[in-house]
């Protein structure tokens, strides 16, 4: 049994060409029976393959010293296989008392953060997790009683992370094989009792129904995990096909907008319709959180749906949709936004000193010529797809959130001057910069949002350059921040 659970990873790994010979893989290891599994799994194949493993483990300090055992746990074992050990202690529950949230959300999000942090750092290009054919039933299970399943609702066996890819090498094997592989091999692992707790949905459904399915079905969880796979295979294929009807059907609107020609998408194929959708919201939304749910979905369809006639919806964050003359117009309302206190505009060309002393100018980059290196100096260089012009500048303002990349949601503005290290003496007076939708898209000298690069090579047509004031200078806390 051992071999047939190294069989199906390297199958798996082979047949997707997840791993690069010569490869460097980051393993996260929890001391849970999965992690340890797939650590010396990865460690076996990456010996036959070429490829070399080292091990991310992060305690939570939710479970006190039996969470500092796991740590302790973990860097023994990597001493014992020979593996580089990365680990850190990150207080998720202090996050959760000054910040609020969802602890396991927070210890998630808290949790790939240093994983990306570590594959920077030290070169790895993959991230291995343990998830297997079991977590995909459970996925598939909770999202169809949520009603939020999509056409590939489980998990998928790779996805891009940071400037790498994460990776499952364990998907399409079932839990009960990763626990005869490590009995068989008397492997010891650590258990956290908190998966034992009724307390979080997944546990619920894993203790619960779980065993009920494979009372019918002892295979469920492999046949449901190849299902999955291959929806996700049919699904690319027809992302694939949107967008390029997508292409033919709309086009972007003087000022900002949409139009969708609604002849061209009434003779578009139902199951392309409903992939058009979210690609237009995603378009709309660029710079908001963008809206879903099936009744909007339902109702943007049934009016780019409708030839005949005209028809006016109210959409989510002031946008309307108009339909007339076979077209569907996409537009946000035009409303009148007093300026407001202690706002002021970033002109194109010229130098604006912020309140707290630092200095900040962005022009053309055709127009200046980079700057010298020196120390107190940043220097970005962004295009308007995501920096909408014009620029301004404020102070930072409760609620406050930006976009940052390789992150799905916008991160509090607070938190990034936690994570800066930044004074709370300093940070009322911190400067802010703002797209013309009032976004906010940079703190300058702490984090930069989507767009921004210090990479000369990769930058948009703009340059963007920062110079700190005395204790302003916190430039070395932003250098591995943007992309």
């Amino acid at each position: 049994m051992t071999e047939e659970l190294e069989r199906q990873a390297a199958a798996l790994i082979r047949e997707r060409d997840l791993i690069p010979s010569g490869g460097r893989v980051l393993v996260a290891c929890s001391g849970g029976p999965d992690s340890v599994a797939l650590l010396h799994v990865m460690k076996q194949l990456g010996e036959g393959s070429g490829f070399m493993v080292g091990v991310a483990h992060v305690d939570h300090m939710l479970r006190g010293e039996e969470s500092e055992e796991d740590a302790r746990f973990v860097r023994a074992m990597c001493a014992g296989l020979g593996v580089p050990f990365h680990g850190t202690a990150i207080p998720v529950g202090k996050i959760v008392r000054e910040q609020g949230g969802n602890v396991q959300d927070i210890c998630r999000a808290e949790r790939y953060r240093y994983f990306a942090e570590v594959m920077e750092r030290e070169g790895y290009g993959v991230l291995a997790t343990a998830h297997h054919a079991d977590d995909v039933l459970e996925t598939v299970l909770m999202r169809l009683a949520r009603g939020t399943a999509n056409a590939a609702p489980g998990i998928p066996v790779s996805r891009k992370f940071g400037h790498g890819l994460l990776i499952r090498p364990f998907l399409l094997s079932e839990r009960r094989e990763v626990m005869e592989y490590l009995d068989v091999r008397g492997l010891s692992y650590r258990t956290d009792p908190s998966n034992m707790k009724p307390d979080y949905t997944r546990n619920r459904f894993r203790h619960r129904i779980l065993p009920l399915i494979r009372d019918e079905n002892p295979g469920a969880a492999r046949h449901v995990a190849s299902w999955d796979l291959a929806r996700r295979d049919d699904e690319a294929y027809l992302r694939e096909r949107a967008l390029e009807v997508w292409e033919e059907i709309s086009e972007p609107l003087p000022g900002g907008g949409l139009a969708v020609k609604t002849e061209a998408f009434s003779r578009v194929p139902v199951a392309l319709q409903r992939r058009l959708v979210p690609l237009l919201l995603d378009y709309l939304y660029l710079s908001d959180p963008t809206p879903s749910g099936s009744r909007l979905e339902s109702l943007i369809l049934s009016q780019l749906s409708s030839t005949g006639g005209s028809g006016s919806v109210d959409l989510p964050s002031g946008y309307r949709l108009e339909r007339e003359y076979g077209k569907a117009v996409f537009r946000k309302a035009a409303k009148e936004v007093p300026e407001k206190a202690g706002e002021m505009s970033l002109p194109k060309g010229s130098w604006l000193t912020a309140e707290n002393g630092m200095r900040l100018f962005w022009s053309d980059r055709v127009a200046v010529s980079d700057p010298e290196p020196a120390p107190g100096r940043e220097v970005l260089y962004f295009g308007e797809e995501e920096a909408v012009l014009p620029l301004s500048v404020r102070l930072p303002r409760a609620g406050d959130r930006i976009f940052l990349p390789n992150m799905a949601g916008p991160k509090k503005v607070s938190r990034i001057f936690i994570d800066g290290k930044i004074p709370r003496s300093l940070r009322d007076a911190w400067p802010v910069v703002t797209a013309a939708d009032g976004s906010v898209i940079a703190v300058p000298g702490v984090r930069y949002g989507k767009g921004f690069t210090r990479d000369g090579r990769k930058g948009g047509p703009y340059i963007f350059i920062v110079e700190h004031a005395g204790d302003v200078n916190h430039a070395d806390h932003a250098q591995e921040e943007t992309t």
